[in-house]
């Protein structure tokens, strides 16, 4: 269940204004020029401030301070406020109202410290984006789940801390199948629900008490990551044929026997393609087949690529639309996980849904001849 997702920036041919290249770059990491994101490697998208390692001066070189909002005659806005960035005395997004309950960046950091320090963990990735409106970590907690290979795939999954310091968000703490070093890969962290791990926290007056406790969740983390390579490598043992890969979409995606719209059978013919010919796929196992269906729900599920607003509009899919759901309840249909147990591969809802997606196609394929 290969579920990363990352928008590639690829330069329109004929484009020489260097002013919107830039700015059409900018959209695609919404890393802007006021924003850091250090990291022990370089990201794709070229901006990394590379170091050997990540601290807390490289990742936020400044403070935030609230301030009352002033409106006409520098007059306080009651119930409002504003973060000011010590640096260069802007804001840090947008106000907020006298409830919202925000961290320093020094608390923010001392927070992760406290969760991770010791622990033989390694910060990877840490800053902000969308002009400081948020921030975040990845770290590498240094287990023997961090990095591992099923087949010829390679998984790499993360804790990763995510937070806004103007409300745009809350506090999340999630398995990751990637490094958050921009937007792109922050929307997967918050949208990956792949492990069945994660914990959200409002902006309230417990945010502290709540997060305090978080040394917990990360164990949790761990014990989940290993359910996750449990299930990839039951997946991958699994055989199934091209035939009844096509039969096990169909049936997954149809609501019932009686047929699906056009659209969604093209639907179950591009994902029987991407099981046999999608990127590291062979159309051999039930590893494929998932394989397949992230690749689709992450990539290509919103429509054509050459439509206005595609990218943006399969992003919020992907991550945290109908298409983030779909690639879940693909996993959840044909496994079963419970407490710290081993996952169970449900060879009686496998065989379920080719049984009724080789219905669906015969009814499917009659209406073709049909219409023919």
């Amino acid at each position: 269940m290969d579920d990363f997702f990352l928008i590639v920036y690829c330069i329109p041919v004929g484009r020489n204004n260097n002013n919107t290249l830039q700015k059409e770059k900018n959209m695609a990491h919404q890393i802007e020029v006021r924003d850091i994101q250090a990291g022990i490697e370089q990201a794709w998208h070229g901006l990394t401030k590379v170091v050997p390692i990540v601290t807390f001066d490289d990742a936020f070189p400044f403070e935030i301070e609230r301030l009352p909002l002033l409106v006409a005659n520098d007059t306080p806005l009651e119930g409002w406020s504003f973060f000011r960035c010590s640096d260069d005395g802007k804001a840090a997004g947008v106000p907020v109202f006298e409830s919202y309950v925000a961290l320093t960046n020094a608390r923010f950091w001392e927070i992760v410290q406290n969760s991770v320090g010791g622990t033989g963990a390694i910060i990877e990735s840490a800053g902000t984006i969308y002009d400081r409106c948020r921030r975040f970590v990845t770290v590498k907690l240094g287990t023997d789940v961090d990095d591992f290979v099923v087949g010829d795939r390679q998984f790499k999954n993360r804790f990763s801390i995510l937070d806004s310091i103007d409300g745009s968000t809350n506090f999340y703490g999630v398995n990751s199948s990637t490094c958050v070093v921009c937007a792109n890969t922050f929307a997967v962290v918050m949208g990956d629900t792949s492990g069945e791990f994660r914990f959200k926290i409002r902006h309230s007056k417990n945010l502290l008490p709540k997060i305090e406790n978080m040394e917990k969740a990360i164990d949790q983390f761990i014990g989940v990551t290993a359910q996750f390579k449990k299930a990839l490598e039951i997946a991958n043992e699994i055989p199934v044929t091209p035939a009844d890969a096509r039969s096990l979409f169909a049936g997954w995606v149809a609501t019932d026997v009686s047929g699906m719209s056009a659209r969604s059978f093209n639907n179950v013919t591009r994902l029987s393609e991407l099981f046999q010919r999608g990127a590291g796929n062979n159309g051999e196992t039930l590893l494929d087949a998932f394989s397949a269906v992230t690749d689709f729900y992450s990539h290509e599920s919103s429509g054509g690529a050459d439509q206005p607003g595609f990218r943006m509009k399969q992003t919020i899919s992907s991550e945290f639309g109908s298409g983030s759901r779909k690639k879940q309840d693909f996993f959840s249909n044909l496994f079963i996980a419970k407490g710290k147990e081993d996952p169970i591969f449900s060879r009686d809802a496998f065989n379920s849904l080719v049984s009724k997606g080789r219905t669906v196609i015969k009814t499917m394929e009659e209406i073709e001849v049909a219409a023919n």
